[in-house]
């Protein structure tokens, strides 16, 4: 894993400069944080096809997503002079007022894509087995959930049902997440491949 400083001048276009850094050094990774303004923000919104347009002293708020090498996916929030924040898809066009700083974190892109051929019909093929109240199980629930992946979750609750999954997986934490049947990863691995290809490969 290492670390990146993007130090954006006056006039830069924002996603413009995180594609062509990445591309430039065949980067893979995702943005950790951001402190700067725009003069100019484009966004698209979820429920919107088209592109909205903001002008004036806008505070960036955050800006999420990844990259890999010159390819992006970012989601901005700002905040106009009255305090109104608003927030969408970063399109091209959102332009640097003063100054902005990026915060970038690049690292192997040797995430596993995930074969379908022991796809079931009508069967979801993942299987989560969480904890009650254990805070990584609910971050993994709610990650397939925002991206829409068919679940099965399976509560551990006893020392029975503890000793079968992990005699399974030979893991003893938690969440612990199956894929056809083979043991895949806890939240962590989730996570990485969400950033990789937003789970379609569970699908």
């Amino acid at each position: 894993m290492q670390p990146h400083s993007l130090k954006l001048s006056p006039e830069s276009d924002l996603i413009f400069s995180i594609k062509e850094f990445s591309f430039s050094n065949n980067l893979y990774g995702y943005v950790s944080g951001v402190v700067g303004n725009l003069r100019k923000a484009c966004i698209q919104c979820p429920s919107n096809q088209e592109i909205s347009k903001f002008e004036g002293n806008l505070e960036i708020v955050s800006l999420n997503g990844h990259f890999k090498n010159g390819d992006v996916h970012l989601h901005l929030s700002f905040a106009d002079e009255g305090c109104n924040v608003f927030g969408g898809h970063l399109e091209e066009g959102s332009i640097v007022k003063k100054g902005t700083d990026i915060f970038l974190v690049s690292f192997e892109n040797n995430t596993i894509d995930i074969s379908k051929q022991n796809l079931k019909d009508n069967q979801s093929r993942v299987k989560a087995y969480i904890l009650k109240n254990c805070p990584w199980s609910k971050r993994s629930i709610r990650l397939l959930d925002s991206l829409s992946i068919p679940y099965k979750a399976i509560l551990v609750d006893n020392d029975q049902d503890y000793h079968k999954v992990n005699s399974l997986s030979n893991h003893n934490t938690f969440p612990q997440i199956f894929l056809d049947d083979v043991f895949f990863g806890g939240y962590d691995e989730l996570s990485k491949q969400a950033k990789y290809d937003y789970l379609n490969s569970f699908k």
